[in-house]
C-alpha cells in the first residue's frame, strides 16, 4: 500500500499539515500487518485543479502502471483530484489495474459496491464540469468571432506565419508556391498532375516533405484567407465529452471577416479560381464523364474530345492497323457502352488529326488576332471574371506569336475547352475564351 498527501500552498499551517500527512500514513501502514509499505507520495505546495504539475502524484500513478502498488490511501477526494475529470479518469484506470483508492474522510474503498456509487458521481459532475467548460468556452470564442478576432494555427496552412498575437504574417518562401498553385490551376491543370509536377521539382510543402496531396491542394484553391479574409467557425463541436467536431453545414452561424490579414492571392484571381472550379464541374455534368483532364503527360486530350452527336466525350482506344503498326484513335465513350451492342454511331478519329486541328485552329488564332480583339476587350469590360481574365490571357498569348509547328501539351492545356467531332468530318475546335475555329479533317 502507498499513500498520496497534498496541501495546495505553502503557508506554515498547511506545511503542518502536509508533514501531519506524511507522518500519519507511514505509521498507519506500517503498523498494519495486512499492509506492506509502498511509500508515500507527498505534492508540497501544489494545486491540484489538474494534475500535469505534480511530480509525486505522476510518480505515483507510473509505479501503480509498473505493478509496484496495489493500493493506495489518501485524506479525501479533494486531496487527490479537485478536477473531477482526472479524478474520474484515475480512479477507472487504477481500477482497470486492479488498485484500489482508499478514501478516508468519504469512507469509500473504490473497489467495492460503495465505490461504484461514487464513480456514478464523479462521472455526473465529471460532465457536468466538462459542458460548463465547453459552453464557457465556446460563448468566449463566438464573442471573439462576432468582433473578428481569432487565433489561427499554422502548421499545416502553407503562405503564413503567425506572430505571438496569433495574427496571420506572410511566409514570402512559402507564398511563392501558393501563387504557382493558384496559377497553375488556372493553366487548365487538375490538382493530381500539379501534385506530379510538385513532386518531381521536389517543391517543399509546410512540414519540410515534398510529398503533395490533390484534395489539400483541392482545399487550398478555395481557402478564402489566401485572398486576405477569414471566414469563422467552419467546424464545430459536436460532443463537448467527446470534443468531436463536425463541418459546419449551417448547424450554428459561420462569421466572415474581409481584409483580415494580408493576401497571397489577388481576390480577383481567387475568384477566377472559385469559378474555374464551377466551369469544370458543369463540363462533367453536361459531357457525361467524371475525371477533368486526367494524366494529361500521357493523354493531352482526355475528356476535351467531345461526339458532335450524343454530346458526351471521346475515349481514346489503341488500334493495330493491318500493316502491324499501333494507332491511337478517338471514339464516342457511347459507342458500346453496353457490350457488344452499338450505341451512339458517330465516327472515330484518329489523334493526329486531333493534334492537326488544335495547331491550325491556334494559328488561325493568332493569325486573325485583329478580328477576335474586339471581343476579347469586351470580355475584360464585362462582369465575368473568369470570362475577362481568359480573353486578357489570350491577347497575351497571341501577341507578337509564332504559328506553332508541334504540340505543346500545358500550352494546350491553358488555351483548349475541347474538340467536337461530328460525323461528317467537321472538327470544331473551341477555346477557352468561347472563340470557336472550324476543322475539316482529310478522313472525311
Amino acid at each position: 500500500m502507498a499513500a498520496y498527501c497534498r496541501v495546495s500552498t505553502d503557508q506554515e499551517e498547511q506545511l503542518l499539515s502536509y508533514e501531519n500527512q506524511v507522518n500519519y500514513y507511514t505509521k498507519f501502514i506500517k503498523d498494519n500487518p495486512l499492509y506492506t509499505f509502498a511509500g508515500v507520495y507527498a505534492d508540497e505546495g501544489i494545486s491540484a485543479t489538474n494534475t500535469k504539475k505534480r511530480e509525486e502524484f505522476n510518480r505515483m500513478i507510473a509505479d501503480c502502471r509498473e505493478g509496484k502498488i496495489d493500493m493506495i490511501i489518501t485524506k479525501s477526494i479533494s486531496r487527490f483530484a479537485r478536477n473531477t475529470l482526472d479524478c474520474l479518469n484515475y480512479v477507472r484506470e487504477l481500477k482497470e489495474l486492479g488498485i484500489g483508492i482508499l478514501f478516508e474522510k468519504e469512507n469509500i474503498n473504490t473497489l467495492d459496491a460503495k465505490g461504484e456509487v461514487l464513480l456514478t458521481i464523479l462521472s455526473s459532475l465529471a460532465q457536468d464540469e466538462s459542458r460548463s467548460i465547453s459552453e464557457n468556452s465556446t460563448w468566449g470564442i463566438r464573442r471573439r468571432f462576432e468582433t473578428g478576432k481569432h487565433k489561427m494555427s499554422t502548421k499545416r496552412f502553407l503562405g503564413y506565419d503567425s506572430d505571438e498575437t496569433g495574427k496571420l504574417i506572410v511566409n514570402s518562401r512559402q507564398a511563392k508556391i501558393v501563387v504557382r498553385l493558384f496559377q497553375e490551376f488556372l493553366d487548365g491543370k487538375t490538382t493530381d498532375y500539379i501534385k506530379r509536377i510538385f513532386e518531381r521539382e521536389g517543391v517543399v510543402n509546410w512540414d519540410g516533405s515534398t510529398k503533395w496531396h490533390a484534395t489539400t491542394m483541392n482545399s487550398m484553391l478555395q481557402n478564402e484567407k489566401y485572398k486576405g479574409d477569414a471566414l469563422l467557425q467552419k467546424s464545430y463541436t459536436v460532443d463537448f465529452l467527446t470534443k468531436k467536431r463536425a463541418k459546419n453545414s449551417g448547424e450554428v452561424q459561420m462569421y466572415y471577416v474581409e481584409d483580415d490579414h494580408e493576401a497571397i492571392i489577388d481576390p480577383r484571381i481567387w475568384e477566377c479560381v472559385q469559378l474555374e472550379f464551377k466551369r469544370r464541374e458543369k463540363y462533367l455534368k453536361e459531357h457525361g464523364t467524371h475525371s477533368y483532364s486526367r494524366n494529361p503527360e500521357t493523354n493531352p486530350f482526355a475528356s476535351r474530345i467531345v461526339c458532335g452527336t450524343c454530346n458526351k466525350v471521346f475515349s481514346r482506344k489503341g488500334w493495330r492497323s493491318s500493316a502491324g503498326y499501333d494507332r491511337k484513335v478517338w471514339q464516342c465513350s457511347e459507342r458500346y457502352r453496353v457490350k457488344g451492342v452499338q450505341g451512339c454511331d458517330n465516327r472515330h478519329v484518329e489523334e493526329e488529326t486531333l493534334i492537326k486541328a488544335y495547331l491550325m485552329a491556334w494559328n488561325a488564332l493568332v493569325e486573325n488576332r485583329e478580328s477576335f480583339l474586339e471581343q476579347w476587350k469586351q470580355q475584360m469590360r464585362g462582369e465575368d471574371l473568369l470570362a475577362g481574365y481568359r480573353a486578357k490571357k489570350l491577347v497575351e498569348y497571341t501577341k507578337d506569336a509564332k504559328p506553332l509547328k508541334e504540340m505543346d501539351t500545358d500550352f494546350m492545356l491553358k488555351t483548349l475547352d475541347h474538340i467536337k467531332v461530328f460525323e461528317d468530318g467537321t472538327l470544331l475546335v473551341t477555346f477557352l475564351d468561347g472563340s470557336e475555329i472550324e476543322y475539316r479533317s482529310e478522313e472525311a
